[in-house]
């Protein structure tokens, strides 16, 4: 049986991570897509599978371990081992401090870093015993700059670095790259509250995004692009 790269990818049913899949899929990596919107992400399936590509899909909270171990094992249990993981979901919710409460900022951190330490967790040994694998971390800008409304995300973000650049010290005598990928604003839905994106002929897409991750795995395996910050060329 013919042996595919095999990758997850975290948050794949809209935005940044869809496109990431899709531009996975274009590479031929078999695919395992996590997500919690059944719909949308059987429709990242289908698109998936129009070009020829294995996937699983695998519906549940990422905040929840128990699900993400499951989910995890099974998978190496079916496929052996795992080549990459690209911890890309995320959530951001951008108050001014004054107006913002601790229950938005548990959720996020939840998302936006244990959910990262958890899946982190779950695949670090499979790729120790096969002495390779790629882990990337969709961070922000906002995880090495601040802004008005951004204490609670950016907060998060720049503990996801923290971890991220710690993680890639550690393991990268497994031969295992760590990498951290840093979008500025990029044309998605994702901050519930703001209605329309500013600008939005003049930032980031999606698909920008997945360009970088597909790049940046494409690497030879002896380089690593520890840290990509992504910028649009011309934003006025």
């Amino acid at each position: 049986m013919e042996k595919h790269t095999l990758s997850i990818v975290t948050g794949a049913s809209r935005g940044i991570g869809k496109a990431i899949a899709i531009r996975l899929a274009k590479e031929g990596h078999t695919l395992m897509l996590f997500g919690r919107d059944h719909a949308a992400l059987e429709d990242v399936r289908k698109i998936v599978s129009s070009l020829g590509i294995e996937s699983q899909m695998f519906i549940g909270d990422l905040t929840d371990k128990n699900f993400i171990d499951n989910s995890v094992n099974n998978i190496i249990d079916d496929y052996g081992k795992i080549d990459n993981l690209i911890n890309n979901a995320g959530i951001g919710i951008l108050n001014k401090f004054v107006e913002s409460s601790i229950d938005e900022f548990k959720k996020q951190m939840d998302v936006n870093l244990f959910a990262v330490y958890n899946f982190t967790k779950a695949v670090v040994n499979n790729m120790i015993e096969h002495r390779g694998g790629t882990i990337i971390n969709i961070s922000s800008l906002a995880g090495k700059n601040s802004f008005v409304g951004g204490t609670m995300y950016s907060a998060t973000k720049h503990a996801l670095m923290g971890f991220t650049r710690s993680l890639m010290l550690e393991l990268r005598e497994y031969n295992i790259r760590v990498i951290a990928i840093c979008p500025g604003s990029v044309n998605t839905d994702f901050n519930p509250k703001r209605e329309k994106v500013p600008n939005s002929g003049k930032i980031l897409l999606a698909e920008d995004v997945a360009e970088t991750v597909a790049m940046a795995i494409k690497l030879p395996i002896s380089a690593m692009a520890s840290e990509i910050d992504l910028r649009p060329t011309n934003p006025k």
